[in-house]
């Protein structure tokens, strides 16, 4: 059984082999997957929403970040 949760994460979208990488500010990378619109923020600071399977995101929420950047 495949475990999934939803979760809201904030980094920096990087372009890597296989699509677009969020990078969180410890280092932690997730492979995005879904509808990501991510040409626009690649570089930037985010925060996305998605539902977690293993090491893959499936983002359905992606904005650029507003605040004070942590990342």
């Amino acid at each position: 059984m495949t475990l999934v949760r939803t979760t809201r994460l904030a980094g920096v979208i990087e372009l890597a082999g296989r699509g677009p990488v969020l990078i969180e500010p410890d280092g932690t990378r997730w492979r995005l997957a879904g509808e990501v619109k991510a040409d626009d923020v690649v570089g930037k600071a985010v925060t996305i929403e998605g539902s977690v399977t293993g090491a893959v995101i499936d983002v359905y929420y992606l904005a650029p970040r507003t605040g004070p950047s942590t990342c």
